[in-house]
């Protein structure tokens, strides 16, 4: 199937470490993210070993063979060199990059952890306080890794676009965000080739984001991350609400594409679990399965959707290649 649509998945857990997606690895230690995780004994080679054995061109094989045509890669911004105490992934980008062009699958490089934290989450490399709003500096050097990225993948057929951030604490802040976002376009439109887009996050916010970068020469990409079951209300409310909400989320979704385009860059088929309580067990996998298919019904007025994620340690609702192979969820819809 060749729409121009982007059916694609996150390659969640790989090169920027959360410890729910791949518990294993953080057996035995007290770690609770990548930072701490880098602290403990004998992680270099666990997380060396990590990154050549959760994906193989074996995965690429079969996204291709089951309809996925592209890829978002979350990385910190200590994937092309050392920011003790944690460790590159150079070489695994470039061996994903490399994979991406061989098998004509397109690939988002997702600057998913920055320093000094932009939210203060686990999936930033390090749980606290986000400090990337604080000091001018943090920001700058996110723009320098940002440059480095660029330059070193420009070339590669694959890429398709570069996001200068994931999923940013806002607040008060939405000014400086809105600043960087400029300062970042600026500085990727002087290095990327036309074909690339410059890709922002709505920081949960889509409407306040949306048009917050103007075009002028390449294409900007508002990525919108919708989880549903991510909110207190969420678990008081019932199975149709949630199947309604896509709907109406299909609405708004076609609005804001008039502004620029859109991709949903993570989602899932997963329901608060309180909400499942009431569901009985054999009427679950039918549910997530509606559920998906209303989803990817949805985005289709998008430029794409990326699941989250390709897999984790265990099979599972968040474990899109086990949902695929269990015939729960069907990538081309």
């Amino acid at each position: 199937m060749d729409d121009g649509l982007l059916r694609g998945v996150n390659f969640g857990g790989w090169l920027l470490l959360e410890r729910w997606m791949t518990p294993t690895l953080f057996a035995g230690t007290d770690a609770v993210d990548e930072f701490s995780f880098m602290q403990t004994d004998g992680a270099r080679e666990k997380i060396n070993r990590h990154r050549l054995e959760f994906i193989q061109e074996s995965d690429f094989v079969w996204l291709v063979k089951n309809g996925v045509n592209a890829v978002r890669i979350p990385v910190g911004y200590w994937v092309l060199d050392d920011r003790l105490p944690y460790v590159n992934a150079r070489e695994n980008l470039d061996w994903a990059m490399a994979m991406g062009d061989k098998y004509g699958i397109s690939i988002v490089i997702d600057l998913h952890g920055l320093p000094g934290s932009q939210n203060g989450l686990d999936h930033s490399g390090r749980v606290g306080r986000a400090f990337w709003y604080k000091d001018i500096k943090y920001r700058q050097e996110s723009l320098r890794c940002l440059a480095a990225l660029a330059e070193r993948y420009k070339e590669f057929k694959s890429l398709w676009g570069i996001q200068v951030i994931n999923e940013p604490r806002l607040g008060l802040f939405h000014l400086k965000l809105r600043r960087f976002y400029r300062e970042a376009y600026e500085l990727l439109s002087g290095i990327l080739t036309s074909s690339c887009r410059i890709i922002i996050s709505d920081a949960y916010t889509p409407r306040l984001m949306s048009g917050a970068v103007r075009r002028r020469g390449l294409p900007v990409v508002l990525d919108i991350h919708l989880y549903h079951m991510a909110t207190i209300p969420a678990r008081y409310l019932s199975v149709d609400w949630f199947l309604n909400k896509t709907t109406r989320r299909q609405r708004m979704l076609k609005r804001l594409s008039r502004d620029q385009p859109i991709i949903i860059g993570e989602w899932s088929g997963v329901m608060h679990h309180r909400t499942m309580r009431g569901v009985p067990r054999h009427k679950r996998e039918e549910l997530f399965s509606e559920y998906v298919k209303l989803q990817q019904k949805a985005y289709r007025d998008c430029a794409g959707w990326f699941y989250w994620s390709y897999k984790t340690e265990q099979p599972g609702q968040w474990n899109f290649r086990s949902q695929v192979e269990a015939g729960l969820i069907d990538p081309t819809n």
